[in-house]
């Protein structure tokens, strides 16, 4: 583990929900008990169950989270990209984590130490109350994301996964570079592969996307939000 944290990355994380709240001092405080991490593509970073010793910061690369049911199979819950933190409500849940996390492609991550960060947060109150206003704030937001997910079919939930991580290319073009292959996008939002196969394939057949591996041209974005009855 490499302590050297770059100054990109505490920018970054100053800004985030759960350091938002906390002064200039505080911050620094908290980040001595963090360290970078590099981990491989396909590296382990915990199992279901095991004791939670640190929570993650993403800050390069990307990593899945998942359960796996006793015949192998396995359900991808979150991949977690550049900028966001994993594991850090298990932290205070109880100190095993609910699910397995992974390395899907050579990442860096900024891990923070549990148990001194905890000390740390036990030693003033005010600490803990400002962590907890921001965590607060991102669970509301998670909880809406849910119930709409839970309300939409599998073709919408593929329309609402392009749109969310849809973005201008250099050309100006709106472009989805998928994250992951894609029986990993299909798990995550609750389809089958060749479901999402065959909702690509429909989608560029009516000539809203164009798809090129794991590159997707969105030609006709007013149409993406409007489409309906795909399934």
């Amino acid at each position: 583990m490499n302590k050297n944290i770059l100054p990109q990355d505490l920018q970054s994380l100053r800004r985030n929900y759960l350091f938002s709240g906390l002064d200039g001092d505080q911050f620094l405080e908290a980040m001595s008990h963090a360290a970078s991490l590099e981990v491989q593509a396909g590296q382990l970073l915990f199992a279901r169950g095991d004791a939670v010793e640190a929570f993650y910061w993403v800050a390069e690369g990307l990593v899945r989270l998942f359960r796996s049911s006793p015949q192998g199979d396995e359900k991808v819950i979150e991949l977690v990209g550049p900028g966001r933190f994993f594991a850090e409500a298990a932290l205070f849940m109880g100190g095993h984590f609910p699910v397995n996390a992974a390395a899907q492609v050579d990442s860096r991550l900024i891990a923070v130490d549990g148990t001194s960060f905890r000390t740390w947060l036990a030693q003033d109150a005010s600490r803990c109350f400002k962590l907890l206003a921001g965590m607060s704030a991102k669970l509301h937001k998670l909880v809406d994301e849910i119930d709409g997910l839970t309300l939409m079919k599998g073709a919408d939930r593929l329309l609402q996964y392009l749109l969310d991580h849809s973005e201008p290319d250099a050309a100006g073009q709106t472009v989805v570079d998928l994250e992951a292959p894609k029986q990993i996008i299909a798990s995550r939002i609750g389809v089958k592969p060749e479901t999402l196969s065959r909702l690509l394939h429909k989608l560029s057949g009516l000539g809203y996307i164009e798809v090129k591996e794991n590159h997707i041209l969105i030609k006709d974005e007013d149409s993406l939000r409007t489409a309906g009855g795909l399934d």
